[in-house]
């Protein structure tokens, strides 16, 4: 039986049409929407190219055989789809457990349309009231970035590797990621702005106004919500 999370990723991989390029992110939603599209590729001889957010995201593609172009040498997208850890009501987003929001945040520039698939545990009045804020800093910048993150109030922590590997966790980019505690954030475009303002912060994951439509998977069905 399909469930929900299904549903939700289907309903996206749906509106992909033949010659576009594509935005694909990462995240357990995400995935049934690229089982969907190798699917369409077979059944319906769908053509289309996709960026990858992420090296977890490139080895399914390669094993779905879906085709993938590099990031680098795109300046428009079609669409994009992709998760999230939380997400408000007007679809701002927290993004960045999986340490992958920098190029999901450029992927999400990218595209006409930014797309979001998730579950209804990842809506919140507020940002914040589940999870900090991802950070990826330049390591030279890491003191420089502490100080500014507790001028705002924030409490700024270096996310560790696990059992796997000492240190911190590092980005597909070579860079650190941190996590910044603000609590709920009651003005997450000012916080946004203020956090781009940061010299060796190369990206955060609070997606202010880039997501214009999400399907989001609850216990009454899939909720598709569009601005």
């Amino acid at each position: 039986m399909i469930n929900l999370k299904q549903q939700a990723g289907i309903a996206a991989a749906n509106l992909v049409q033949n010659g576009m390029k594509i935005g694909l992110g990462t995240g357990s939603t995400v995935f049934f929407a690229l089982e969907r599209l190798a699917e369409r590729q077979k059944t319906e001889n769908l053509k289309f190219s996709g960026v990858s957010t992420s090296f977890s995201t490139t080895l399914l593609c390669r094993k779905m055989g879906i085709e993938l172009i590099d990031c680098g040498s795109v300046s428009h997208l079609d669409l994009a789809i992709d998760g999230a850890d939380e997400i408000d009501p007007k679809l701002n987003l927290i993004k960045g457990r999986g340490a992958a929001h920098l190029l999901e945040k450029i992927v999400a520039s990218l595209a006409d349309k930014f797309i979001i698939v998730a579950d209804s545990a990842k809506k919140v009045q507020h940002l914040g009231e589940k999870f900090p804020v991802p950070l990826e800093i330049l390591p030279a910048a890491l003191g420089l970035v502490q100080a500014r993150v507790k001028s705002l109030e924030g409490i700024l922590e270096i996310r560790m590797a696990g059992a796997c590997k000492d240190g911190p966790t590092i980005s597909d980019s070579g860079n650190i990621i941190a996590d910044a505690n603000f609590g709920l954030i009651k003005d997450s475009p000012a916080l946004g702005k203020e956090l781009d303002s940061i010299p060796g912060i190369v990206g955060h994951g609070l997606f202010i106004g880039l997501a214009k439509e999400a399907f989001i998977a609850g216990e009454a069905g899939v909720e598709h919500i569009s601005f």
